[in-house]
């Protein structure tokens, strides 16, 4: 696509005019300088062999004269896009936009859909390390809107991104809304793109595991396994890893979940993603603490903690201190683990990530079981409304039962109705889950 709004002839004049030459030095001595002002005035469409002779004359390359497109442009904007992607991982979020935006802006004057699409899609990356889970949606649908003309297979990563945002700020069933439609239309429309496939179901795996939909979570786990072999891109096969670990661990598999995770760490390396190099340790923390290594899961968590730091990165700090609380609680520092819960909450409770701010709440009520019911008490409630706006059905019976159990303690005969609507939350899930 030609550079918006100037013509051929109007791009050889002006080429020519800055090389300081006459359309007779530009022509001869295989072309008439009356040739030449044909061209300039676009009242002719010049040849292949006419292109590459006066490339050759001017010194640009063909594809610059015929579109105003820089040469190797392509590969330059591929190349600030990946960098802007490390510099936001690493926390150098301010450089990560500005060298984003100027990707964006350079591929827009060009009409390069897809790699404006791309550095769009950093800048929403970026929003969201910064918290603003509502601007990174609006990023992501920008980025989608941009291939609009292009095969739905193209905008799967501003999808999965989108989706990943909804999930983030609590809102589960737009997120599965959005993932399983685009993957109904990817069959629909007979694209059978295992790289595009494999991000949709990765994508799907949190967000029905969140929901309780763990029949679903498992199927398109097992689908994302089998696609995974197909799989070109480093981060989309990293991004699998992670997101079927924990679903491995819900199924007893401890070992293989171990396995996705450390995968998935070594891609992450390979692509010198600090963030996301994190993210894996932080993972393999929580399996380390559920199977009651709570010294290894504790230097896991440290790891995380250094780079989430390093990075700047607040919200995934306050998920490491909700980790070590739980594990200060496990040993019996309760004290330690008040602070931490506290801490993290303080960052979370403009529920920029409602799923992490429920469970900080949650765990917080477990710490208080034993020195104060009352404060207990409103810990679990502020857990279960989190838990019930998200329509997280599991978490949500999880909760009411910890609660019914303190009532019991202070012999309250609302314990059993607390059991009763925890059951009946779950078995809602039953009967979505089919």
């Amino acid at each position: 696509m030609a550079s918006k709004g100037v013509t051929f002839g109007a791009r050889l004049r002006r080429i020519r005019r800055s090389r300081g030459l006459t359309q007779k030095d530009l022509a001869e001595p295989v072309y008439s300088d009356a040739y030449v002002s044909i061209l300039e005035a676009d009242r002719r469409r010049p040849s292949r062999e006419a292109i590459r002779y006066f490339a050759q004359k001017l010194g640009i390359d063909e594809e610059e004269l015929l579109t105003g497109r820089p040469s190797n442009l392509h590969i330059t904007l591929d190349i600030e896009t990946k960098e802007a992607r490390r510099e936001a991982s690493s926390g150098r979020i301010t450089e990560a936009e500005t060298r984003a935006t100027r990707v964006a802006h350079q591929a827009k004057r060009y009409g390069l859909a897809k790699h404006q699409s791309c550095a769009t899609q950093v800048l929403a990356l970026c929003a969201m390390q910064r918290g603003n889970l509502e601007r990174a949606i609006e990023l992501y649908e920008t980025a989608e809107s941009l291939l609009e003309a292009e095969p739905l297979t193209a905008r799967v990563e501003a999808v999965a991104g989108k989706a990943r945002c909804l999930r983030m700020s609590g809102d589960l069933h737009h997120s599965i809304y959005v993932l399983e439609e685009t993957l109904e239309d990817l069959n629909r429309e007979n694209l059978s793109d295992a790289g595009a496939l494999l991000r949709i179901h990765a994508s799907l795996v949190p967000s029905y595991f969140q929901s309780g939909a763990y029949r679903k979570a498992n199927a398109s786990a097992t689908e994302a396994l089998r696609l995974a072999s197909t799989a070109q891109e480093p981060e989309r096969l990293a991004d699998m890893h992670m997101n079927v670990a924990r679903m491995m661990l819900a199924q007893g598999r401890p070992d293989d979940a171990r396995d996705s995770l450390r995968r998935a760490e070594e891609l992450f390396v390979e692509l010198e993603l600090q963030t996301e190099i994190a993210h894996c340790r932080l993972a393999q923390a929580y399996i380390l603490s559920r199977e009651g290594k709570l010294r290894e899961s504790k230097d896991q968590l440290e790891s995380a903690q250094r780079i989430f730091v390093a990075t700047g990165n607040l919200l995934d700090e306050a998920r490491v201190k909700n980790e070590l609380a739980r594990i200060a609680r496990q040993l019996g520092r309760a004290a330690e683990a008040r602070r931490l819960l506290e801490s993290s909450i303080e960052v979370l409770q403009d529920e920029r990530d409602l799923p992490e701010l429920a469970w900080a709440a949650r765990e917080l009520g477990l710490v208080e079981t034993s020195r104060d019911h009352a404060k207990a008490e409103k810990h679990f409630l502020t857990a279960i409304e989190l838990y019930d706006r998200m329509d997280a059905a599991v978490e949500l019976a999880i909760t009411y039962r910890m609660l019914g159990d303190l009532m019991r303690t202070q012999d309250n005969g609302s314990g059993a109705d607390l059991y009763r609507t925890g059951l009946l939350a779950l078995e809602r899930v039953a009967l979505n889950d089919t």
